[in-house]
């Protein structure tokens, strides 16, 4: 047995026992992270309204009925009435005859009460443009459309009463555009502020990007508002920067694309958005309706949006309008860090060692070395500058998540049954430290994600070839391997990523009962969800083990390959916060219990030299 691995497996035991206890908060904690919203959007509702030849609110209390816990609400803009219908350009009989300060003058009819507000709303955001009533409902000022027709007008509080008196919570949708004041993003949050809490910025920008964003996260500072953070469907420019700052007032939303939307049907997507919200973390549904593809009927949004909340109270989750994230967010501190770095320390010291085939002399101090850089890296994590004091950096998790993920490299170094079981212990803590680096508000809100710049699957692939015992293969199978890496990070692809995910439902639905059956087969056999082939890892090493020592190297190069695949499946599971300890489990213990056992199997068959 040699000194060396021994003391790398014991640091990685004392770190998973650290780990044990900061995972067993977040295990209580993830039991109350479970409510979900479900938002309807504004726009497709009242289209919706209107072709099923209903009242505005009628509709609105159905879609409450059916499970719908907020409607969104829009800014006004100018373009946006005018394109509404509810502003129309108009030409007075007696224009203003004096020269405007900027621009030429303009006039728009609309409903009086519009108008009025509207008037107050420039000559309190834009008093250069000289706004006027003319009449009783003509909205007369200077500039040009193409110029302020683009800029937030503030919300229109009688909708805003409608939405709300149907029991549904509003959520205010400020608008983007160029050149935003300080002065206007203020006021615009302190509108939106009194008609609801959650903000979800409207557009493919945040307001006040890039060069105002201090004064969008002051005002919502001030205003205690909690930013709608589209993570999964899409980014928007500036939100990593308000999130960073906001959080925990953060809550994890997705809305789907039109294109997104094509290959859906309201039973599929219904699936969809549990499977999101179990997998990915997803608390705030924003549902836009089907309107050509698979909608037959303005009404069937109300049993789309049924089916939805149908979907998510099957996997366990409460349909409710407060789907804020349940404070305190359990994390490590520096001292969790330091402890559980020690599984870091063990998994990358005993990898580097066995890949080298280090001498003890050398290996001992690795271990030594490897154990004072984990306990003391952080505790070097200070920020540099006031940038990184606003938007504190995660290096240290991450890479000691990184030095974890290596534990398959460490498993793949056995060279007997006492260091196959080690390997186990290993990898078994590697993935409790992985789970508890990558723990806290950010990496549960997804604005810090596990990096592993595809080291994690290179290194162990890579060194699994290491032993094909034919020269030309071996450098076949390494070089290919290198080039797919270079690619990926050319391409920014995280391949273990894609694989991480569940899939939506548990079998696929079909008029054929062949292609059913095919769809089922692929399920079950595919890679998804890589958590189920944990147990590949135990069973593919020890495999490997035995037919090496009864010669057969060719066959044991492929059983440690295989075991290499499935030591980095298990692991990938653990790197995903957004996803319950208990879903993870679910299919990962079961499938290492089984390549456990598998495992001790084959190890009957080896032969002792």
């Amino acid at each position: 047995m040699k000194l060396s691995r021994l003391l790398a497996t014991a640091l990685a035991v004392a770190g998973a026992a650290s780990a044990a206890r900061v995972l067993r908060r977040r295990h209580a904690w993830e039991q109350t992270h479970n409510r979900v919203a479900i938002c309807v959007d504004f726009d497709d509702a009242h289209e919706a309204a209107i072709r099923a030849a209903l009242p505005f609110d009628s509709f609105l209390g159905e879609l409450a009925r059916h499970g719908a816990t907020h409607l969104s609400l829009p800014e006004l803009t100018l373009n946006r009435l005018i394109e509404g219908g509810r502003l129309t350009p108009q030409s007075p009989a007696t224009p203003f005859s004096r020269a405007p300060r900027v621009g030429r003058w303009n006039y728009l009819h609309g409903d009086p009460a519009l108008v009025s507000q509207l008037a107050a709303e420039l000559s309190a955001r834009l008093p250069y443009t000289e706004p006027a009533i003319m009449g009783e409902g003509t909205l007369v000022f200077a500039g040009d459309l193409a110029a302020i027709g683009s800029i937030g007008m503030g919300f229109d509080a009688s909708v805003a009463a409608i939405i709300a008196g149907q029991g549904l919570g509003v959520v205010p949708r400020p608008v983007s555009y160029p050149w935003p004041e300080d002065s206007l993003i203020t006021l615009s949050l302190a509108q939106a502020s009194v008609f609801g809490k959650l903000i979800a910025f409207d557009g493919e920008m945040i307001l006040g990007h890039e060069m105002h964003l201090s004064a969008t996260l002051e005002a919502m500072e001030r205003e205690g508002l909690t930013l709608v953070y589209f993570a999964e469907s899409r980014h928007q420019k500036g939100d990593w920067f308000v999130a960073k700052r906001r959080a925990p007032a953060v809550v994890l939303a997705h809305g789907f694309t039109p294109a997104g939307m094509i290959p859906l049907d309201y039973h599929a997507a219904a699936h969809l958005w549990a499977h999101l919200a179990r997998e990915r973390g997803i608390r705030f549904c924003y549902v836009t309706l089907f309107k050509v593809l698979h909608a037959t009927a303005p009404l069937e949004a109300l049993h789309y949006v049924g089916h939805i909340k149908e979907a998510l109270e099957a996997e366990g989750f409460v349909v409710t309008a407060d789907a804020s994230l349940p404070v305190p967010v359990p994390a490590p501190d520096k001292k969790d860090l330091a402890l559980v770095g020690l599984t870091s320390a063990g998994a990358a010291s005993a990898a580097l060692a066995g890949a080298l085939n280090l001498p003890e002399a050398a290996a001992v101090p690795l271990v030594a070395l490897a154990a004072g850089a984990a306990v003391a890296l952080p505790y070097l994590e200070q920020p540099r500058d006031r940038l990184e004091a606003q938007y504190p950096p995660s290096y240290a998790p991450k890479l000691l998540a990184l030095a974890a993920a290596l534990s398959p490299v460490a498993a793949l170094a056995a060279r007997n049954p006492l260091e196959w079981g080690q390997g186990l212990l290993l990898q078994t803590a590697a993935a409790a430290g992985l789970a508890v680096f990558t723990s806290g508000q950010d990496y549960h809100l997804r604005i810090e994600e596990y990096r592993g710049f595809n080291l994690d699957w290179l290194l162990p692939l890579a060194y699994a070839a290491t032993g094909i015992p034919d020269a030309m293969a071996r450098v076949a199978a390494i070089s290919a391997l290198v080039g797919a890496w270079a690619v990926l990070a050319q391409r920014g692809q995280d391949p273990l990523a894609k694989l991480d995910p569940a899939h939506a439902e548990g079998h696929t639905h079909h008029l054929s009962a062949a292609t059913r059956l095919l769809g089922d087969a692929r399920m079950v056999l595919g890679p998804k969800p890589a958590r189920k082939w944990a147990g590949l890892g135990a069973a593919g090493t020890a495999a490997g083990l035995v037919l090496a020592s009864r010669g057969h190297r060719q066959w044991a190069a492929v059983a440690a390959l295989a075991g290499a695949v499935g030591g980095v499946l298990g692991l990938v599971g653990f790197r995903r916060p957004e996803r319950a300890l208990a879903v993870t489990a679910k299919e990962s213990l079961p499938s290492w219990g089984v390549g456990i056992a598998v495992g001790l199997l084959a190890l009957l068959f080896y032969r002792r030299e």
